[in-house]
């Protein structure tokens, strides 16, 4: 293990070596965390699951997870064998790791009447930026009960390129950079076809090892899968593609004027996957969407701290210090993480919660 930072209030943890090397590292560093939030996971799982009916023990769960390991091995072998090391040296079964991997999928594949966790995506061209680059942000607004485990996770492997993501205890990444110069992000969807298959955090983490862009969206397009989601790729030179997928159905969006603003929740935009989605949905997702989209869509020369003020999160005196995102959706700064990701700078600024700081950022 190397170098632990924090960076805009989140732990940096770097790792680096071969799949076996980074996941016993990470075990090590993460073990009681892993050990306490895949148990807290489990439960919560368990009750939401119970409460439409279905029969389900710690065994059938990890029984259920267990055929995504084929899958997940299959998919990328390397990333299978750090989460093997992780869990042997944590101490904790391969498919409790898989439940803090894939959490949200296993609430869609038990059709749990809960919402799905909350994040906002936005994608600026380089019209709109203030180093005419093109720009991802993700905030990620978050269970207060999962804060403790947020991290961000430097992964230098000996072979393929290294990354950034944001994720929970080193597992279920939402967001990140690699150094092949992509940028990933997703939007849960709570999805009614789920099936066994493959993680959709599986699917991000593959991302960010891929080395062009065509195999990154080649990789996420591969299915079935337990759950759903809209993932946003995006490379250095501005080209951006998002697939909404559901468990068994996937549709690339429209996006014929790459450079102008793009804003997703977690609800479906194209009506073949909204047909899979479940009605318990997120109940602000639209707001956020129509909030921010309202912010990027004539903005010019956006900085970060710009475009942390439209979630509330820039203190500063003299910034624009719009209240419409907080009192319109009911997001607390306070459980809201900031990234905003450069990909043809290789970096990316971070923030957890609202701040009168400059956003705090890491390279590459």
């Amino acid at each position: 293990m190397s170098n632990l930072e924090v960076v805009g209030g989140i732990p940096l943890v770097s790792v680096i070596g071969t799949p076996r090397t980074m996941g016993a590292n990470l075990g090590q560093r993460f073990k009681p965390h892993l050990q306490v939030l895949s148990q807290y996971l489990m439960e919560q799982l368990m009750s939401a699951a119970r409460a439409v009916g279905a029969s389900i023990t710690p065994k059938s769960l990890r029984e259920a997870l267990r055929t995504s390991r084929l899958a997940s091995a299959a998919l990328e072998p390397s990333l299978w064998m750090e989460i093997e090391s992780m869990a042997l040296a944590a101490d904790v079964p391969e498919e409790d790791l898989l439940l803090i991997h894939g959490y949200g999928d296993m609430l869609s594949t038990y059709q749990c009447k809960v919402p799905p966790s909350s994040s906002t995506y936005l994608s600026l061209g380089s019209p709109h930026t203030d180093t005419g680059l093109p720009r991802m942000v993700l905030a990620w607004h978050l269970d207060p009960s999962l804060l403790p485990y947020i991290t961000l996770l430097r992964r230098i492997p000996s072979h393929g390129p290294a990354s950034l993501s944001l994720t929970l205890a080193g597992l279920h990444p939402v967001a990140g950079l690699s150094e092949a110069g992509m940028a990933v992000g997703a939007n849960e969807l709570r999805v009614t076809d789920g099936t066994s298959g493959q993680l959709m955090s599986h699917l991000i983490g593959s991302v960010l090892t891929a080395p062009t862009l065509d195999d990154a969206l080649t990789r996420m397009q591969i299915g079935p899968r337990h759950g759903g989601a809209a993932v946003h790729l995006l490379s250095t030179g501005g080209e951006r593609i998002t697939l909404e997928m559901s468990g068994q159905h996937q549709v690339r969006l429209l996006d014929p004027f790459q450079s102008s603003p793009r804003v997703h929740t977690n609800h479906a935009l194209h009506e073949d996957i909204a047909a899979w989605t479940s009605p318990v949905g997120e109940p602000t997702s639209k707001a956020r969407l129509e909030s921010i989209a309202s912010h990027a869509i004539d903005a010019t020369a956006c900085s970060p701290s710009t475009i942390a003020s439209w979630f509330g999160l820039d203190q500063r005196s003299g910034m624009e210090r719009p209240t419409r995102f907080m009192t319109q959706t009911g997001v607390s700064p306070d459980t809201t993480v900031l990234m905003i990701i450069d990909p043809a700078a290789k970096s990316l600024h971070l923030r957890r919660g609202a701040s009168s700081a400059s956003l705090d950022s890491v390279r590459l």
